[in-house]
């Protein structure tokens, strides 16, 4: 997986949920499962901005285009 702008998973959070944003567990399950462009490096989970801004919201557009 070619890595664009990491942003730490807390932070990003913060930045795309107004109010309450989802559990640390759910987020970490999206990352697991690939819902959201994440990188795990040690133990802490980090979102690939560049990636994320690639997503077009269709998984099989995402697929075919290489996300």
């Amino acid at each position: 997986m070619k890595t664009g702008k990491l942003m730490e998973l807390e932070q990003w959070c913060r930045a795309r949920f107004e109010g309450a944003p989802p559990s640390p567990t759910t987020v970490r399950r999206w990352c697991r499962e690939g819902h959201v462009p994440a990188k795990k490096i040690g133990g802490t989970w980090f979102i690939d901005l560049d990636a994320e801004r690639r997503q077009t919201g269709n998984d099989l557009a995402d697929n075919v285009l290489g996300m």
